[in-house]
């Protein structure tokens, strides 16, 4: 078992050297094979020669064989390091954030005692970061625990000589596994996609566009490429659409049928029975939610879907949606709504949101390093909106906690591609209301170096007590927050939903002053939350001034500082 003590001078950076090394390692053994391939197949003679010479290229690349399969298992279980490490380091540097705050030290053992007080009350705040102290000393070292236990035996096996992988030659990927493995991780995921050739990827693509359009860790151009077959259909050889292959296709022909049935039922006189019915609604809703994602890609030039899940019958369809090239751009936003999130009744408004947050940092951000990419990310199951179902889920922060493991898995999965290539991005994760709890209980459990900046905005809890508790650079965490007709800040109770990510000390404010958007409300005779969404909303006039957006497009371009 892993302690405290073992995991302080734990870095990041070796296990890096040791993947490229690894990685580099890989692609001159399937190189060398191919060559020998091609050399044997180029010998065209008969004879006893010839055939000797066949031999001993087959014996070669055997040989070879062997030692790339041995290679290719030493990256994945490296890949797979990379993520425990990458975590691990986070959460160690979290828990000296907030032990700074407390002036706490972390003895070596890892058992933080509370030291007590001389109040005759405990400072309720002071308690809630202790209890984070305790979180992240407990969670570092049950990850470092978990990563000897998983990753320590692939290594071994590699010892022994009896490691799982053994993909020859003639596989359809040549000494890599020939399909993703859906307990890998977005680390582990990369470097086997970027060990893979084109015409790999594409095949894969085209046999499973299901599942590689949501696999985290894989370019999204990619990730794009599938989720436009799983929603429109398969062509054929000349490029028409094969019918019958596409989500939209199949949803609208399990609604006809349905329809037909209940048609039968009423014609006969019969009673129509209620799972029927509920079949009919979420068919309807599923279709609805289909093409309202269409919709948006067909009316946004450049627009890519990069998530498409939809899920089980009665849930939202899940997705998120692009503007801008993410597997390039310098900076990438990511946005993500919260209460009644869903692509039928929103999806519209949430991709304008994407490219307002775009365009403000274009605008005001003045990046000077790379262009700007916005992501409308509506990938979980927000609960329904209250006023309109009655339904209490969004008191409860159960759906923030499914989704920020969706959220950390997908931002995690950017990072992993663009350091497999080689290429920095800066990642900016901009939450809003529900959203925005979900999204600092998924910066809890964030690896190091993922998201570099987080804005909280409307929000009703930040998911933590400190900023330290985030898996983000302290100055680098921010809130806009506007005064006016907002009542959903800092409405969740501290103990489930974290605190006000107003009153957490470090915090960087941006400007709450909404007032320039459009659609904003002045005086009082208004909905107590006519404002709530005024941080995304661009100016009415070019004479007016949405500062809090311009303010967060300057953090998503990196040129925002401190004040």
């Amino acid at each position: 078992m892993a302690t405290w003590a073992d995991i302080q001078n734990w870095e990041l950076s070796y296990v890096e050297e040791a993947e490229d090394l690894i990685e580099a390692e890989v692609r001159e053994a399937r190189e060398i094979i191919a060559d020998l391939e091609h050399a044997a197949n180029d010998i065209r003679s008969q004879g006893e020669a010839p055939d000797r010479m066949r031999q001993r290229l087959t014996e070669i690349q055997d040989k070879l064989d062997s030692r790339l399969n041995e290679l290719t298992e030493y990256a994945l279980a490296t890949a797979e390091l990379h993520g425990y490490v990458s975590r691990v380091v986070a959460i160690r540097e979290s828990a000296w954030e907030v032990a700074a705050e407390l002036n706490y030290q972390i003895p070596a053992d890892g058992n933080v005692v509370n030291r007590g007080t001389t109040r005759e009350r405990p400072d309720p705040i002071e308690v809630s970061k202790y209890n984070d102290l305790r979180d992240c000393v407990s969670e570092a070292v049950k990850l470092a625990t978990e990563a000897e236990e998983t990753v320590g035996p692939r290594y071994q096996a590699l010892a022994d000589g009896q490691y799982a992988l053994a993909e020859g030659r003639h596989s359809a990927s040549a000494g890599l596994a020939d399909d993703a493995d859906p307990s890998w991780s977005p680390e582990e995921v990369s470097v086997w996609w970027a060990l893979l050739s084109e015409t790999e990827r594409e095949a894969l693509i085209n046999r499973d566009p299901e599942k590689y359009g949501n696999l985290n860790g894989i370019d999204m151009a990619s990730r794009a490429k599938a989720n436009e077959l799983a929603l429109n259909g398969h062509r054929d050889a000349a490029g028409n659409r094969i019918p019958g292959t596409g989500l939209i296709e199949k949803t609208q022909n399990e609604l006809d049928e349905v329809n037909q049935e209940i048609e039968r039922l009423r014609e006969n006189r019969q009673p129509i029975p209620r799972d029927v019915r509920a079949k009919q609604t979420n068919l309807q809703n599923r279709l609805s939610d289909l093409n309202a994602i269409w919709e948006q890609l067909d009316h946004n030039a450049g627009a890519t879907l990069l998530v498409l899940e939809p899920g089980n019958l009665g849930e939202n369809v899940r997705a998120a949606i692009a503007i801008g090239d993410v597997d390039n751009a310098k900076h990438v936003a990511t946005f993500v709504p919260g209460m009644g999130t869903n692509c039928r009744e929103n999806g519209r408004l949430n991709v304008e949101f994407a490219k307002n947050l775009k365009w403000a940092a274009d605008t005001y951000g003045s990046p000077t390093d790379g262009s700007v990419a916005a992501i409308a990310w509506m990938g979980y199951e927000a609960p329904p909106n209250i006023m309109k179902t009655l339904d209490p889920s969004v008191m409860s922060t159960e759906q923030a906690e499914v989704g920020a493991e969706k959220l950390n898995g997908f931002v995690t999965g950017i990072h992993s591609w663009r350091s497999e290539r080689g290429l920095d991005v800066h990642q900016s994760v901009i939450p809003h209301s529900y959203g925005s709890t979900t999204a600092g209980i998924a910066m809890r459990d964030i690896g190091k170096g993922v998201v570099d900046d987080l804005v909280y905005t409307g929000s009703p809890g930040a998911g933590v007590s400190s900023v330290g508790t985030l898996g983000v650079d302290p100055d680098h965490t921010w809130v806009s927050a506007t005064p006016h007709l907002d009542q959903v800040r800092g409405i969740g109770p501290d103990k489930t939903f974290g605190r006000n990510p107003e009153h957490l000390e470090g915090i960087g404010h941006l400007s709450g002053d909404t007032s320039g958007g459009e659609g904003y409300k002045e005086g009082p005779f208004h909905l107590p939350n006519a404002n709530h969404s005024s941080y995304f909303h661009k100016p009415e006039t070019q004479d007016k001034h949405n500062y809090a957006l311009e303010d967060i497009g300057k953090v998503i371009a990196g040129t925002k500082e401190r004040e």
